[in-house]
């Protein structure tokens, strides 16, 4: 399933700031910003931005130029993802794979973990992800050597679900909190 999907079906938003920090983060194909693009004009007939446009038919090589053009017509100045205005942006792909890994590993829990550390560095160590990560020890107080090692991949998966239910739950509620206010586009 593609990532953007994923936001769809969490129905967590997304726009072109989205888009863009799936760019910088090597998450999107090419094939998927025009699918967004046409999305967008499909629903939103009266848009007529030659950018928009463009993106839709997917007949620039390099959408990035493309895009970030886009993006300061939306008024988007800062392209820095490292930059706070970024860091929702970046929350929701780290979501987006979390969650396609969920799924893609339903029956594999061992490999599902394995995974999510790899996710866990890509995204330089967040400390909310510490309580599921395999390799890292347990939290204070909690004696695994008590638990079989299923025991414990069970712990960590628990986790994994509780913090991806609140990860989602904080993202279908970010616009509301005022953390976003670039629009879609006209």
């Amino acid at each position: 399933m593609p990532l953007m999907d994923i936001f769809k079906q969490s129905q967590i938003s997304y726009d072109w700031k989205t888009v863009y920090a799936g760019i910088k983060l090597d998450l999107l194909k090419p094939s998927e910003i025009t699918s967004y693009a046409v999305e967008l004009v499909t629903r939103r007939s009266e848009i007529n931005d030659q950018n928009f446009i463009q993106l839709a038919w997917g007949e620039d090589p390099d959408n990035e130029i493309v895009l970030i053009r886009l993006l300061e017509e939306l008024g988007v100045q800062d392209l820095d993802l490292d930059a706070d205005i970024w860091q929702i942006e970046k929350r929701k792909w780290r979501f987006a794979l979390l969650a396609s890994l969920k799924m893609k590993y339903p029956d594999d829990l061992k490999e599902l973990l394995n995974q999510v550390a790899e996710v866990y560095a890509d995204f330089d160590y967040p400390e909310d992800m510490e309580s599921f990560i395999n390799y890292l020890p347990p939290p204070k107080g909690f004696d695994h050597s008590r638990y079989t090692k299923e025991e414990n991949i069970v712990r960590l998966i628990t986790s994994f679900n509780e913090f991806l239910t609140k990860e989602q739950h904080f993202l279908q509620h970010a616009t509301e909190l005022g953390t976003e206010n670039i629009p879609e586009g006209d």
